[in-house]
């Protein structure tokens, strides 16, 4: 599908999917609700191999590996104080961490969109 139409459109739905996850499982009542929620989730992986792809040709051919492996410590570095700023929005309300989530993937979903992948 890439080679066909191109990294982006999927890159973009995989970033939707990762902003409406959060949006679908606090939206859900029930079991029921959270079949669809978790099948968004699952989306989550349709664009994938694009995005890495992007990240690997990103780097010139003789630093992919450093640089990529770069690219994966900051990402954890910077994802690992999620779980206590969750922790502590979860008490103000417990919706606001999946609300707050699912904003800011929307917003980096348009900004990628708008700017991101112009090859």
């Amino acid at each position: 599908m890439a080679m066909r139409m191109g990294r982006k459109p999927l890159v973009v739905a995989t970033f939707v999917a990762f902003a409406l996850f959060p949006l679908a499982v606090v939206s859900a009542h029930s079991y029921a609700g959270l079949v669809p929620a978790f099948v968004i989730g699952g989306l989550r992986e349709i664009g994938e191999p694009a995005r890495k792809a992007l990240i690997v040709d990103s780097a010139r051919p003789d630093l992919r590996a450093r640089s990529v492996g770069l690219y994966y410590l900051v990402r954890s570095l910077s994802i690992a104080p999620a779980a206590t700023v969750g922790g502590l929005l979860w008490q103000a309300a417990p919706a606001l961490p999946f609300l707050l989530a699912g904003g800011f993937g929307l917003l980096g979903a348009l900004v990628f969109a708008v700017t991101g992948d112009r090859s």
